[in-house]
This record gives structure tokens, sequence and C-alpha cells, in this order.
């Protein structure tokens, strides 16, 4: 599946992202997009979320952008979470999480 870097520099912690297109699609191969069912939307319309603030005194908001690269993964899974890096035909780099 081809992917980008995407790079922010007025990003404070996460200043490069990794994109990955799963719309492409190979020789005579659908794309994972094509692949995936698509479920029910399971989040709620912005008029529901609205009018829930208005129902208690007290509203509760968090921000948990970051979430992914803060957990811990167990040692035995870490090798599903590879990152492989092909600069060109003749290298090869793979990266893995070690925390």
């Amino acid at each position: 599946m081809p992917h980008s870097a995407v790079v922010r520099s007025d990003k404070e912690t996460m200043k490069i992202r990794l994109v990955f297109d799963a719309s492409s699609k190979g020789k005579e191969c659908k794309s994972l997009n094509d692949c995936l069912s698509s479920g029910p939307a399971l989040n709620p319309s912005i008029l529901d979320v609205l009018l829930k603030f208005r129902e208690y005194q007290y509203a509760f908001s968090s921000d948990i952008q970051g979430a992914f690269f803060t957990i811990g993964i167990d040692e035995k899974d870490r090798n599903y979470l590879r990152f492989f890096w092909f600069p060109n035909e003749n290298y090869s780099k793979s990266y893995k999480i070690l925390e």
C-alpha cells in the first residue's frame, strides 16, 4: 500500500506522520477500501452532542490525538507493527517499536 510522510513544522509533539493510500489499486487487484465493509455511523450527530451539553450543568471534554504513540505494546506483538522502507530496489530497512 503506498504511503508518504506528512511533515507539520507547526506541531509541537508529532511533526511527522505516515499517511497510507488505502484507495490505491494494484494490477488486477482491489484497493483496501474496496475490500473493507463500511459499518454503521458510530459517532453521534453534532446536534445530539450539542443538545447533550445543555442537559447537565457541567460538561467534560478531552483530546486523545497522540494516544496511539503513548501506549505500551506487548513485546510479543511488536513485530506486527513494523514499518518497511524501500528507498530503492536493492535496499530495504525495517523499523520496529522498541518500547
